[in-house]
């Protein structure tokens, strides 16, 4: 039986985690889950599951098990645990420390978190493969990107082609984009996801960032990405002699996460259905003139150093700006780019460092837009 630490367990990802475990009861023991501040259901997780150690923001108290409080306590229980795999699914740079911690032990880790990579990948990999850390990307594009690489030679890939539903309002050139509400920005089509990648989808910043994701992740030449609005196929890689693998399934996350859990076999007991062939599938150009974050995120991959930081870290600021009804879903771009011009691109720096920058953009737009 292989042990597993949850991080984020509160979170969708986490969840989802946790329906996979339920499917494998003699495969997987949880023992440990850190969550945020929904100690109501960790409570519920826990005693469903018994870990031996929890860790969340505010303080809680659970029979039997170890438990870490206070902001640091995810990189706390980082340290103190032993796992045969860790879910890491903590949402935003705040998954930084504990994913270093774990990457220092030298296990699988699948990763559900973009912006740990966004901002400090190089690092990120570095480290992993100083340790023999394993690193499989939970993301459903990545995850497919990842499982057509197993097919061939990596010099032989000419290119990496995302698919993008393109949310709910790219085919909807009857919507003013400057007036929708954060009500209607997370009433995604087809995923069913938390709030702020809901709004990231709506904008096209998500795929923006899954695009820099991907150079980090792969190392490929190019990346680039297509609509895609039935979100069956999750990815492609185009080869060189312009043949193209794609993985495509019905949309779930679950699928990705037991890919990660079980690589490098699969499991009969996926929870997803045959694909009917008989069902259309359709693409689009993208639009960048009415979506331009993708664009934005592939000048970031090009500049280096801070710049894909910058981009993730103000998107975070701009999208609790936007739900607060702060600003306008269309100041959200306006606001990366703002934060890529007014702050120096950095090409020396470690972890650590990211944080202080995450704070220094946060504290500046949180002032300009009364942000409390």
């Amino acid at each position: 039986m292989k042990t597993v630490a949850v991080f984020g367990s509160s979170g969708s990802i986490g969840v989802q985690t946790l329906n996979v475990v339920r499917r494998f009861p003699h495969e997987y023991k949880i023992t440990a889950l850190s969550a945020g501040t929904n100690v109501t259901l960790l409570r519920a997780q826990a005693e469903e599951f018994s870990p031996d150690f929890a860790a969340s923001v505010v303080p809680v108290d659970i029979p039997g098990v170890v438990a870490f409080t206070g902001e640091d306590a995810a990189e706390r229980l980082a340290e103190e645990i032993e796992a045969d795999i860790y879910v890491m699914a903590i949402s935003g740079l705040a998954a930084l420390p504990p994913l270093m911690k774990l990457i220092e032990k030298g296990g699988r880790i699948a990763l559900a978190n973009k912006e740990a990579i966004v901002c400090a990948g190089d690092l990120v990999m570095a480290e992993a493969k100083r340790c023999g850390s394993e690193i499989i990307p939970v993301d459903s594009e990545h995850s497919a990107v990842f499982q057509c690489l197993r097919a061939d030679r990596r010099e032989d890939v000419k290119k990496i082609i995302l698919t993008a539903s393109g949310g709910p309002f790219f085919d909807r050139r009857d919507v003013d984009l400057s007036a929708v509400t954060p009500e209607q920005a997370v009433r995604h089509p087809t995923w069913n996801m938390g709030r702020k990648i809901s709004v990231d989808s709506a904008t096209m910043v998500n795929k923006g960032l899954e695009i820099i994701e991907a150079y980090r992740l792969f190392g490929a030449c190019e990346v680039d990405y297509v609509i895609h609005p039935e979100s069956v196929i999750h990815s492609m890689v185009e080869f060189e002699d312009n043949s193209t693998l794609a993985l495509m399934s019905y949309p779930n996350m679950e699928l990705a996460i037991q890919y990660a859990m079980t690589y490098p076999s699969r499991s009969v007991n996926a929870g997803v259905k045959p694909f009917d062939f008989s069902r259309p599938l359709t693409f689009g150009k993208p639009d960048e003139q009415r979506f331009p974050a993708p664009a934005i995120a592939k000048k970031c991959v090009g500049t280096g150093g801070t710049a894909p930081a910058i981009f993730s870290m103000a998107d975070e600021i701009a999208v609790e700006l936007f739900v607060k009804n702060r600003v306008r879903f269309t100041d959200i771009c306006g606001i990366i780019e703002e934060a890529l011009s007014i702050n120096e691109i950095v090409r020396d720096f470690c972890y650590k460092d990211l944080l202080v920058l995450d704070r220094k953009i946060k504290d500046y737009f949180g002032s300009k837009y009364s942000c409390k």
